[in-house]
């Protein structure tokens, strides 16, 4: 069951949408969001490029740019060292593209996830050393590589870190340090002495602006490139699952006009291989698309390939680089499959299912997925989840958490049990002797205060909404407020005392509840469907109809009894026509 908890806020938005001259029910979800003066609901409507913020307020920010540009003029040679997600990929390829643009001498470098572990490692900075590199440039990561960085200074380097990972702190009588690599410029607006006003950008959006600025430095106007950028942040921002909301916003509501238009060669055969060309592409194509394609080479090959790909200029070559990224994802698609199976049964198994912190170890999963699989075991029990795996020198796990659990500091109150780790609160990777797993899995759910309120998912509901509410202005309206994402999730409401008049099974497993329902106050009825209610319908006309044949209802029948919605407000297109539809989120019987 989940708890459904009506969002409320103190602001009138009877007036609020009169003044802003949009819906009620609009006028409601802004205000839920924090957005209730004009000038803030507008910006946040129709935010440009032009209202993103002064990136030299970043710390260190000018001096990157200063740092870069001298050794650009001076011919020396720069390695952009990325990471392997799509967050890593994109940033890499933004700056690194950028440099050669301004007439640099530049190489990328993207770890490979098995042999080398996430961000900077020792063999790594040797090896660009050798190979005479003299700038260090790190991208989504650098902010924790204390001894890394050590070693490029003792080597000559000169170092620039932008990463956008909470760096580690001490904490001395109440009072939080950051512990910093020593580097020539740190720019990390979650540094404790960054006064940014926006510390939620991901590597790629803070890339973006450098970019943008570093091409300003030597004179630069390229207007197609600075879009292929913004195109390469939008990703990055979407994927990183970052909070939607002020600049990320503005970044991926932008950049999602310029994608399907773009000029990248790689990204357009990304786009006709995935079979979204010719479609409005939305945030749903970045993040289950797009996304998990560029994700893909970086778990079961190398990142480099997905770089290859937005660097590539010749259209055959892009062609086939997307087809390897394709056939990788598939290949993804059933590991991931396999293991979490396999970790769903070992959860039973091992009674771990009262436990708040699941810990789990499974030597088959190939350590690239475990996050993705710690996070599908997240939303089915909904609890923090680690996920270890074995690993060359020990072992090797990614963390998921839930609301109101801060992954990374609970894994920061026990470092010592780790010989790498890091992440924020939401997500973290680690790596560990594998003797020290069953005391990570005591010491975290020993100091758990989750409560068996906050182990319960929410659904938060925006308004409670009558049938005769809905329309299509009011669908456009909330289509307005996209791109939806983490802290601007896609709207909720709730009706009550629905009838459903008409319910079947359609899709080609015939698990997708399709629903005719009715509201007896106003006789409105609207189309409704649900993708995961097939089993929950079942189980309530099971208690609602004991001694009936409930699958005879589930084809073309009625329920006599109204029931409760919860539900978001889409418009289906079909055969060129609009129509207002609901997508079913929870329902339960009404009181």
């Amino acid at each position: 069951m989940k708890r459904w908890l009506l969002k409320r806020s103190k602001i009138d938005t009877t007036i609020m949408s009169k003044e802003l001259g949009i819906k009620e029910a609009v006028a409601c979800v802004l205000a839920n969001r924090g957005l209730a003066e004009r000038q803030q609901s507008k910006n946040f409507i129709y935010g440009t490029i032009e209202e993103l913020r002064n990136p030299f307020l970043m710390k260190d920010f000018g001096l990157g740019i200063e740092l870069i540009a001298k050794s650009i003029r001076e011919n020396k040679k720069i390695a952009v060292y990325g990471d392997y997600d799509v967050d890593g990929v994109m940033s890499t390829t933004i700056l690194y593209r950028a440099i050669l643009r301004c007439g640099g001498t530049a190489v990328y470098y993207v770890p490979h996830r098995q042999k080398e572990g996430y961000g900077l490692n020792l063999d790594a900075v040797e090896t660009l050393a050798q190979e005479g590199v003299s700038v260090l440039f790190t991208c989504d990561n650098g902010i924790a590589a204390l001894a890394e960085v050590k070693r490029a200074e003792e080597l000559g380097m000169t170092i620039v870190i932008l990463d956008h990972h909470e760096p580690g702190f001490t904490n001395e009588d109440g009072l939080e340090k950051d512990i910093l690599p020593i580097a020539d410029a740190i720019i990390d607006p979650k540094q404790r002495d960054c006064d940014y006003p926006f510390p939620m950008l991901c590597a790629g959006g803070i890339a973006y602006k450098f970019a943008l600025h570093l091409l300003q430095a030597f004179d630069i106007k390229d207007e197609l490139l600075e879009k292929e950028f913004l195109c390469f942040a939008a990703i990055a921002t979407v994927c990183d699952i970052v909070d939607l909301l002020d600049e990320n916003r503005i970044l991926v509501r932008c950049g999602l006009f310029e994608l399907s238009k773009t000029t990248n060669v790689g990204l357009q055969a990304l786009i006709e291989e995935t079979g979204i060309s010719g479609k409005t592409i939305n945030e749903y194509h970045l993040g289950f698309m797009i996304g998990p394609c560029i994700n893909a080479t970086g778990r079961l090959e190398s990142g480099r390939k997905a770089v290859e790909l937005f660097c590539e200029e010749d259209a055959n070559k892009a062609k086939e680089i997307a087809k390897t990224l394709i056939s990788l994802n598939e290949e993804r698609k059933s590991l991931t499959a396999q293991a979490t199976e396999r970790a769903m049964e070992r959860i039973v198994q091992d009674s771990l299912i009262n436990e708040k912190v699941l810990i789990l170890f499974d030597e088959e999963t190939h350590e690239s997925i475990a996050g993705i699989v710690a996070g599908r075991l997240k939303e089915c029990y909904y609890r923090p989840v680690v996920l270890i795996t074995a690993a060359e020198d020990g072992a090797k796990g990614s963390g998921r958490s839930i609301e109101g659990y801060h992954l990374f500091q609970s894994l920061y109150q026990c470092k010592e049990l780790f010989t790498r780790f890091g992440g924020h609160a939401m997500a973290a990777g680690l790596s560990l002797p594998k003797e020290n797993i069953p005391l990570l899995r005591d010491r975290l759910n020993e100091t758990c205060a989750l409560t068996e309120e906050q182990m319960t998912p929410a659904l938060r509901l925006d308004k409670q909404l009558h049938f005769s509410e809905i329309d299509m202005e009011l669908a456009k309206e909330i289509r307005a407020l996209a791109p939806f994402g983490k802290e601007n999730p896609s709207p909720l409401f709730a009706s009550k005392n629905i009838s459903v008049d008409k319910v079947d099974l359609i899709g080609k497993k015939k698990d997708i509840l399709r629903m005719t329902l009715s509201e007896k106050a106003s006789g409105v009825r609207l189309q409704a469907l649900s993708f995961d209610g097939y089993s929950q319908m079942l189980c309530l006309l099971k208690e609602l109809y004991p001694d009936e044949n409930c699958d005879k209802i589930l084809s073309c029948g009625k329920i006599g009894h109204t029931l409760d919605f919860a539900y978001s407000i889409e418009i289906n297109t079909y055969n060129g026509r609009n129509s207002v539809q609901l997508m079913i989120k929870d329902f339960r019987l009404s009181k």
